[in-house]
């Protein structure tokens, strides 16, 4: 490869030697950058990166190594392969590879009916786009739903049109089983945003066995968008789909609607951060616990909504018992330092839609406190405005 056939403009592209020798021409004038892995990307980049030669060779191959009587060499190389990688790290005493034909596992199922594949498998990421001829998203959730041992639910907005194409799967899942369990376990969190979620939805599945609902009951505080099913796995095979559609019947069936899958197989990098951040926000005190048998819930849930659509305007509520988020209350603590130090004038940096107006309320607020001032909410209550 010569330097010309390189085009200017981005690259993430692993150097073998001759890559390397072609760019250096380049290198002697300043015009490729070239930069080590990290220890955390060694790993991953490799193997993608020999994963991909593999590939190549099967392409390049596939019409030499078809299929025999005497055996499959495609299968036999890479069982060669396979021996020689273990040998070379002392795990000789481990299978010696794959059988032949090749065949997956698909489920094990000591107790019922075999259990059914996605269509979309578990291990490659998928586009949902409600495309003529793609897997149906609906279709696939109840799939997901039917064989997980947890699920975690992130939804905007959630309503009975949408709970009832899945009550059917919901109602299953959460059968109590021989043990008095139920087989799978839900944590669903919500908000009252624009009083779009309704309560009875939120009700029905509340009361399901096996169900916790956390849910934000200030929209204005807390404006969450994210919509994002995660089936956990003993098996750790999981899957999550994360995208637009909300859990609505509009959303689910025939919305045009965009929604990504990734598996804990296949991109186990992805999955743990979803996972992750699912923890964080289920732990967010903003999401308070949600009972259905529990009355004076229900009563908050449903003032929260009618004050979100604009139905119950002319109900007095305080919106400005605010507190600050825990990265901002370290934003606080941090100025607090600097002006015991003398300094006065500091610059908060942070990025968009962290609350740096909130901050300011809460300094100004803190401030007047600490100064003797009249005690007022104000600043806090038309920031959150």
């Amino acid at each position: 490869m010569l330097p010309d056939e390189l085009p200017d403009g981005l690259y993430d592209r692993l150097l073998d030697r001759g890559l390397l020798e072609a760019l250096e021409p380049l290198r002697s004038q300043g015009a490729a950058d070239i930069r080590r892995l990290s220890p955390s990307e060694r790993r991953t980049r490799l193997i993608k990166a020999l994963a991909e030669v593999l590939a190549e060779i099967v392409d390049d191959r596939d019409s030499k190594l078809a299929s025999t009587e005497q055996g499959d060499p495609l299968l036999s190389l890479f069982n060669k392969l396979l021996v020689t990688t273990r040998q070379s790290v002392g795990k000789t005493d481990e299978p010696s590879g794959w059988i032949s034909p090749p065949q997956v596992l698909q489920s094990i199922h000591r107790r019922g009916n075999a259990l059914e594949l996605p269509q979309t498998g578990l291990l490659s990421p998928w586009l949902f786009t409600a495309g003529r001829g793609d897997p149906a998203l609906l279709a696939e959730l109840r799939t997901e739903l039917a064989a997980a041992n947890r699920v975690d639910i992130l939804m905007s907005f959630i309503t009975w049109s949408g709970v009832r194409r899945l009550l059917d799967v919901f109602e299953a899942a959460t059968a109590i089983d021989a043990d008095g369990k139920p087989r799978t376990r839900f944590r669903i969190i919500t908000t009252t945003y624009i009083g779009a979620t309704e309560l009875q939805a939120v009700v029905k599945l509340a009361s399901l066995p096996g169900v916790q609902v956390r849910i934000s009951l200030d929209g204005r505080r807390s404006r969450l968008h994210a919509k994002a099913w995660l089936f956990h796995r003993a098996t750790g095979f999981g899957s999550a789909y994360v995208g637009s559609a909300n859990l609505t019947g509009a959303a689910l069936i025939g919305g045009l609607e965009w929604t990504v899958k990734f598996t804990q197989a296949g991109q186990s990098d992805l999955y743990a951060a979803a996972e992750a951040h699912f923890e964080t926000l289920w732990n967010d005190p903003e999401f308070e616990p949600f009972h259905a048998n529990d009355a004076a819930h229900r009563e908050r849930l449903q003032a929260a909504l009618r004050q979100e659509s604009g139905s119950g305007s002319n109900v007095p509520t305080t919106w400005f018992d605010l507190q600050p988020k825990a990265y901002q209350q370290a934003m606080l603590d941090r100025l607090t330092a600097e002006r015991r130090h003398g300094r006065m004038r500091n610059l908060v940096v942070a990025a968009t839609g962290t609350g740096k107006t909130m901050v300011a309320a809460f300094d100004y607020q803190r401030t007047i406190g600490e100064q003797g001032g009249r005690t007022t909410q104000t600043a806090v209550r038309r920031a959150s405005r």
